[in-house]
């Protein structure tokens, strides 16, 4: 059985989110939830507007319409009790089925203003129900409790996998009891700390007095590796004073080796570029009295082999003691974790996350932590050197997944702690 594909839409009007959903998902889609909420831009003094959220989704099996109306007029909104088990054997939720009259069809996008009403009253009638027939149930864990069904579309609305997002409601469900689960606060509360430990954090760059530390940045093209390095130099160089060196071996761009070159000057620091593994070990000698050696590779495709056995050879050469992935979020999970797979040959210390600024779901940075089990190091939350760029905790990953953290514009700060 194919898993159900669960989509969220929101809009100004009720009529704009059902416009949304049948032209992505078809006339075939079942409504699971509808909401309205409050959103704000990410500067404080931005207006507060009014929007309609519908969740939505294909694959649900949905039992016959209990009834409908026989006569010419809008479609009627009809409630089905409807659960079955994914290829997981992980139950759904209950449906909402939009089911148009007899006569000619009509789109379930012409729903007057005054169904609006009766659709949101229903929708709180089909959640007690719902929560009625997970008491009387009595297998465990047979439904989404009414009370986590919002926290449940949140977590698939920031993308969350679907089966991802349920084992943590269920979890959530598991741990918590009869009179907590109505608390949202402290549900959410709950689920942040079931996230955060989902998470783990690498210790940021550091340097010894004396001891000489050599790190690489390693990644695909278009990552952002070189913008990365040069957020890093100027950190290390101007706010902890770091005696430290560049080399970059990205010869394959003269504009990235301007760039950083560029970046080298303005920051007085001294910068190599070499092309060869001996002229690596030359530049690594020269720089033997620097406490800290950064490493800027060129991009390599995760599926050349060849480029990817080259990279580690000089990378052995160079006797690096971390090696830092960098991804964009902007990519799919797909190829981030393929990328992660090829790039562990070459000795992947940890990841560093970048252009969280342009990622349309933040829920990617859990899914890629749950598969691939590796660190993260760093984020970068845009272009700006040195500014946009905050050593990994887990707490902030956590509520950046859920929502309560925001990436706010340059200058602004890093984080809008929301309720």
């Amino acid at each position: 059985m194919t898993d159900p594909d669960v989509r969220t839409y929101r809009a100004a009007t009720i009529h704009e989110a059902l416009r949304l959903l049948e032209s992505d998902l078809g006339r075939d889609a079942v409504i699971l939830h509808t909401r309205q909420i409050e959103t704000r831009g990410w500067l404080p003094w931005t207006r507060v507007r009014e929007e309609v959220e519908i969740t939505a989704g294909l694959g649900w099996t949905v039992a016959p319409a209990m009834a409908a109306t026989t006569s010419p007029g809008p479609p009627a909104v009809v409630f089905q009790e409807s659960f079955h088990s994914s290829s997981r054997d992980t139950p759904t939720a209950a449906s909402l089925s939009t089911v148009p009259p007899a006569g000619p069809a009509e789109s379930f996008t012409r729903m007057p203003q005054e169904l609006t009403t009766g659709m949101t009253d229903r929708l709180a009638s089909l959640e007690e129900r719902f929560a009625q027939l997970d008491s009387n149930s009595t297998a465990p864990n047979a439904m989404i409790p009414s009370e986590l069904f919002d926290l449940y579309t949140e977590l698939v609305g920031s993308g969350l996998e679907e089966a991802l997002a349920l084992e943590f409601v269920f979890a959530l469900k598991r741990e918590t009891m009869p009179g907590e689960i109505s608390d949202p606060a402290l549900c959410r509360a709950r689920l942040v700390k079931m996230v955060e430990d989902e998470f783990e954090a690498a210790d940021s760059i550091a340097a010894t007095p004396g001891q000489r530390r050599v790190v690489a940045l390693i990644g695909p093209t278009g990552v952002g590796k070189t913008t990365t390095i040069a957020k890093l130099a100027a950190n290390l160089k101007l706010r902890d004073g770091v005696r430290m060196g560049l080399v970059t071996v990205d010869t394959y761009r003269i504009a990235a080796v301007e760039q950083l070159r560029t970046y080298a000057e303005i920051i007085d620091l001294p910068m190599k570029v070499v092309t060869t593994s001996m002229e690596m070990r030359r530049a690594l000698d020269e720089f033997s009295d620097m406490d800290l050696v950064l490493i800027d590779t060129a991009g390599r495709s995760p599926r050349d082999e060849l480029q990817i056995g080259e990279l580690k050879s000089l990378l052995a050469d160079a006797k690096v003691d971390e090696v830092h992935l960098v991804l964009s979020l902007t990519a799919g999970l797909e190829f981030l974790t393929a990328t992660v797979e090829h790039f562990s040959s070459v000795g992947t210390s940890s990841l560093v996350l970048t252009k969280l600024d342009e990622a349309q779901e933040l829920g990617v940075m859990l899914n890629l932590a749950r598969r691939v089990g590796l660190p993260v190091s760093y984020l970068t939350t845009g272009q700006d050197v040195p500014d946009d760029i905050e050593p990994a905790e887990t707490q902030r990953m956590a509520r950046l997944v859920l929502g309560q953290d925001r990436l706010l514009a340059p200058g602004a700060g890093s984080t809008e702690i929301l309720p």
